[in-house]
This record gives structure tokens, C-alpha cells and sequence, in this order.
């Protein structure tokens, strides 16, 4: 094995395990906010892209409101995880070698368009919970708000950058085949 080689593995398998993590994190976060609120409360200020709304006003919620609310946040993460979840796949792919082979290329365009799509579905998330929370309100305290942030910015074109980068690649597995059959 090249020392090239033996970096990708080792490197792949270290980002495949944080991947994991990460879901985890992604997973674990929406349930956090409902069944440790003090946590949530004093690890979340409402400038925090993380948050649409403040903390306080989940905790106040009842009936209907809390699974809409519920289900709304975890739209995004569970897209998120979807496509980290990709990611690791093709990190594990690249640790057994398996870099130039289309169905590695293809877990990273899964998490390009993943990524591509919870940039996208957040803002929305954050649009309809705002709704969803300030529906039972009286007249003029109704809100609808949409944040976008730098981090959606920069996710969307990061998403469309991975997205183009598993398309050329794409096309170079298919060319390293054709030239491997002529040998």
C-alpha cells in the first residue's frame, strides 16, 4: 500500500467515525431541547442559527402543538443525518480503497444533495414553526419569520460545489473503466 493509500484509510476512517458522531449530535439535539430544558435554555441564545425561535416559547407549548413543532425541527436534521450518513459510507468506501468505483462517488452526491436540501428545508422549518407557535396567539402577536444566515449561504454552495465535484468524478470512474477494459 502507497503512503497516499495508507493516508486516505486512515483519514477516511477517522472522518467516518466522526460522521457518526455528528448524526448522533443532529439526532440527539431536537429531543434535548424538549426533555432537558434548562440545557437547551442556557446552550441556546435565539441569535443562534440553530434556533429559529427562542427556547422559552417551545416550552410553553401544549396540545397539538408540540409533535407539529417537534416533527418540524427534526424535518432537517433527519435530512441532515440522511446524507452524513452517506458521507460515512464513502468514507468507508475510500478506507477499503474502493475510491475509484461509482458507487462510493455516489454516497457523495447522496450527501450533496442532503446537504443541498436541509439548506434549503431550514429556513422553511424555521418559517412554518414560527407559525405553528404563534398560531394560537391573539391577533397582531402572530409572527412568521425566515432567517437566512451566512451558514446557509455558505452550506448551499458547498452543497452545490460537492454536488458538481460527484458528477466529475463520476465521469472519471467511468473513463478509468473504459481504459481499464482496454488493457
Amino acid at each position: 500500500m502507497s503512503q497516499s493509500a495508507a493516508k486516505i484509510r486512515t483519514v477516511s476512517l477517522i472522518l467516518s467515525w466522526l460522521c457518526l458522531i455528528a448524526i448522533l449530535c443532529e439526532m440527539a439535539f431536537v429531543p434535548i431541547i424538549w426533555l432537558v430544558p434548562d440545557l437547551a435554555r442556557d446552550g441556546i441564545s435565539y441569535s443562534d442559527s440553530l434556533m429559529p425561535i427562542p427556547v422559552t416559547d417551545l416550552l410553553v407549548l401544549t396540545g397539538w402543538q408540540l409533535p407539529a413543532v417537534f416533527i418540524t425541527l427534526m424535518v432537517p436534521s433527519v435530512v441532515l443525518s440522511f446524507g452524513l450518513w452517506h458521507l460515512r459510507k464513502m468514507f468507508l468506501g475510500f478506507a477499503r480503497n474502493a475510491i475509484f468505483e461509482h458507487g462510493t462517488i455516489r454516497h457523495l452526491k447522496i450527501f450533496s444533495i442532503a446537504l443541498l436540501s436541509q439548506t434549503l428545508l431550514a429556513p422553511l422549518a424555521g418559517a412554518v414553526m414560527s407559525v405553528l407557535v404563534t398560531i394560537t396567539r391573539p391577533e397582531g402577536e402572530r409572527a412568521i419569520s425566515i432567517g437566512l444566515s451566512n451558514i446557509e449561504a455558505t452550506s448551499l454552495f458547498l452543497g452545490g460545489l460537492l454536488l458538481i465535484i460527484s458528477w466529475v468524478l463520476g465521469e472519471a470512474v467511468t473513463l478509468h473503466d473504459e481504459n481499464r477494459s482496454f488493457v
